[in-house]
């Protein structure tokens, strides 16, 4: 963790240097702070000294050998501050806990293979940076996020790991080109409105739940026999058009496992997550296996890493 605290110390000392002087909020500070120490490129309008000050802090990341899951755990502290900042909620961020227990899945599906991976809800591409420093062959990487503060973000802390993105800044639910092997993302739990492009059956019969709309939707850009990993609101099969949605699943797809979180891994009123997993392909008489994480404790995650990983191998 010293290099984490570090390399957070650092990035924070340059962020503030603009935050001070320019007036600018912290999240765009950060911003400004990561472009400098990616380009080495520091704004004009600061003063000499401070501009030598952030000379200083490059030399000293560009010294010190990092490792991308350090820089990855630093800027989601960076983040915390930013979002503080600038008032997003801090639970648009996904739980380190769950982030390895599906980087564990991901990695140990697809080890010694090249494959390109979707996050179907980017935000700040946190857990799709977790997903990638678990791999043993660098994947392509892409993206999906309509928020342009959130796609900014993404992009500067994924230049900072050195792993580049293609981002789509755009509605989750329109097309898409890519052919990815793994779909993911931590889909929110809302109805979306009205005028959506055509091509969705789902909502043309009415479905409205978004989860069920990307989920659908996304199965175009996955390769036959391709993985989905999402991260669903518990209450997930309890929502309108559940039963048009289930039907739709079974003629494309395979639901291979439902995994319930540890309610204390989630702010309080919130109905609790669960990871859901499964594969492009209809697998007949497939018996879906359903699984409950109780608490958070060491021992009980490496138990359920253990149990995903024997998921994930059944197909």
């Amino acid at each position: 963790m010293k290099k984490v605290d570090l390399y957070y110390d650092l990035i924070d000392r340059a962020a503030m240097i603009y935050y001070r002087n320019l007036k600018t909020d912290y999240l765009d500070s950060l911003l400004l702070a990561a472009y400098g120490v990616i380009h080495e490129d520091f704004d004009d309008r600061l003063a000499a000294e401070d501009i030598k000050e952030l000379e200083e802090i490059c030399q000293q990341i560009y010294s010190t050998e990092f490792l991308n899951e350090e820089v990855r755990l630093a800027s989601q502290l960076l983040i915390v501050k930013a979002f503080k900042h600038a008032g997003y909620p801090l639970d648009l961020m996904t739980p380190d806990a769950v982030n390895y227990l599906i980087a564990a899945a991901v990695s140990h599906r697809f080890r010694h293979k090249k494959i390109a991976i979707l996050d179907t809800a980017l935000g700040t591409g946190n857990m799709l940076q977790a997903v990638c420093n678990q791999m043993d062959i660098d994947p392509d990487l892409y993206g999906i996020e309509s928020d342009w503060r959130l796609v900014q973000l993404a992009r500067a802390l994924s230049n900072l790991q050195g792993n580049a993105i293609i981002i789509y800044y755009q509605d989750a639910l329109k097309d898409l080109i890519e052919k990815v092997d793994l779909a993911i993302g931590d889909l929110d739990g809302y109805e979306v409105g009205e005028g959506l492009p055509a091509g969705s059956e789902l909502y043309a019969q009415g479905v409205r739940y978004l989860p069920y709309l990307v989920i659908d939707a996304r199965l175009k850009n996955l390769r036959k026999k391709g993985m989905f990993i999402y991260l669903v609101d518990n209450d997930f099969f309890s929502q309108p058009g559940a039963r048009l949605f289930q039907e739709e699943m079974r003629k494309k797809a395979t639901l291979l496992g439902v995994v319930t979180l540890p309610k204390a891994m989630f702010k309080s009123g919130h109905p609790g997550k669960s990871i859901f997993i499964g594969v492009n392909e209809p697998v007949k008489n497939h018996q879906t296996v359903i699984m409950t994480i109780n608490d958070t404790d060491k021992d009980t995650l490496a138990t359920a890493v253990e149990n995903i990983t024997r998921l994930v191998d059944t197909f």
